[in-house]
């Protein structure tokens, strides 16, 4: 029964199951004066060697070798099912215009009776590095619809299980923040702090932070994370993972510095909507960048 209540669920919200933390638009993004990006290297975690040298500096900021093991278990399965051009090793300099993905292809997880499994998303993969970190009060908010297909992977899908306690917090952290009568983009900043005092989100973390995009639903008139990614401090910069897309993959990102990164973030065309929405809030745990 609940299997044939997902497939109606997926039939009805089809836009947002090959969204997930993207949103499709065809207006171009409010920021698009990109930094010079030849000193930008980015990979897709496709070879050992890179796998290695990014698992050393989660390990390094405290994520568990059991939590880097399934993070890497996730970037082997989504890379094996790629049927088109292959990704390639090591880092590579990023394109002025960041990374294209559309030419990305890939095979489905199908169930015998041809049940598509569900796809890691940003937020499924930032809490797996971070969930050991992350403490909230748990009172978490039932209508948030845009998490509807997080929580259904989290209960039907064994490598995206959480425990009560770890699904609780991940959905109080990553709930919408309504709006209520706030209209300004000041206003909006101080609903997402107020949201994260009242869930009392604390993240406990030498080096790791959690980056999160607060994108604006007018309809909804709320904000909800429409992209978020784990920061790390290294010897020589930062070091940015995310999965980019439910349908595209993980990749890691060497930046300078917070300006970079930001620029990079704001620079994806699928973070705006219509003139009804204001632009994307960009934070760094509970603090804007």
């Amino acid at each position: 029964m609940k299997k044939t209540l997902t497939k109606i669920m997926a039939f009805l919200f089809i836009p947002l199951l090959f969204s997930g933390c993207r949103r499709t638009i065809d207006t171009q993004p409010q920021n698009n004066d990109l930094i010079n990006q030849k000193d930008v290297l980015y990979s897709n975690l496709v070879d050992l060697s890179t796998q290695k040298e990014v698992t050393k500096i989660l390990d390094d900021h405290g994520v568990t070798p059991e939590q880097s093991d399934t993070l890497i278990s996730w970037i082997d399965d989504f890379n094996s099912r790629i049927t088109s051009s292959a990704l390639p090793n090591g880092f590579h300099p990023m394109e002025e215009n960041g990374v294209g993905y559309n030419g990305v292809i890939i095979k489905n997880k199908e169930e015998d009776d041809g049940f598509i499994l569900p796809e890691a998303n940003c937020r499924l993969t930032s809490y797996l590095l971070m969930k050991n970190m992350i403490s909230t009060n748990q009172k978490q908010l039932d209508d948030d619809t845009f998490l509807i297909f997080d929580i259904e992977a989290i209960d039907t899908y064994e490598p995206f299980y959480l425990n009560d306690d770890e699904k609780s917090n991940f959905i109080t952290l990553f709930n919408w923040v309504p709006l209520d009568d706030a209209s300004t983009l000041e206003q909006h900043l101080q609903k997402i702090k107020t949201a994260w005092e009242e869930r009392e989100i604390e993240i406990n973390s030498d080096g790791l932070s959690l980056i999160t995009v607060y994108l604006h639903s007018s309809f909804d008139n709320v904000r909800f994370v429409g992209h978020t990614g784990v920061l790390a401090q290294t010897d020589d910069g930062l070091l940015f993972i995310e999965k980019y897309g439910p349908l595209f993959p993980f990749q890691a990102t060497k930046f300078h510095d917070r300006t970079e990164l930001k620029k990079y973030l704001l620079s994806r065309l699928d973070l705006y909507g219509d003139d009804t929405e204001l632009e994307p809030i960009v934070m760094e745990n509970n603090q804007v960048i």
